[in-house]
């Protein structure tokens, strides 16, 4: 368990910069950055520590679970977006293209490590 608070941090760092590089991608500033921030300050933490989790009690289903874990991050994150007016002109979109390019490089990042 001790290895699971290093691998959360490094989950939120990464998850920050990279969804917080597509905002500012998008040219979003302000404050759209501070509610992808906060959002992600949200879910990221309680979805990381799921699946690390899952994967340390051998849990069966882990793909199917870290699916529903991501759909709800992405619902979570597009509802705060909707709800505060982020300048983003399709908030549920949004959440799902920057979750996906985060667990897709954080997927990637795996590998090469």
């Amino acid at each position: 368990m001790s290895g699971a608070v290093p691998a959360l941090g490094i989950s939120l760092g990464l998850t920050l910069v990279i969804e917080l590089g597509l905002a500012l991608s998008l040219r979003r500033k302000g404050r759209t950055l501070l509610l992808v921030f906060l959002a992600n300050l949200l879910t990221n933490p309680p979805v990381a520590l799921t699946a690390i989790l899952w994967r340390m009690y051998g849990l069966p289903y882990r793909a199917a679970a870290v699916a529903a874990l991501e759909l709800l991050a992405v619902g979570a994150e597009g509802l705060v977006y909707h709800t505060c007016r982020a300048e983003l002109r399709r908030p549920y979109l949004f959440s799902l293209a920057a979750n996906a390019l985060s667990f897709g490089l954080g997927l990637l990042l795996r590998q090469i490590l």
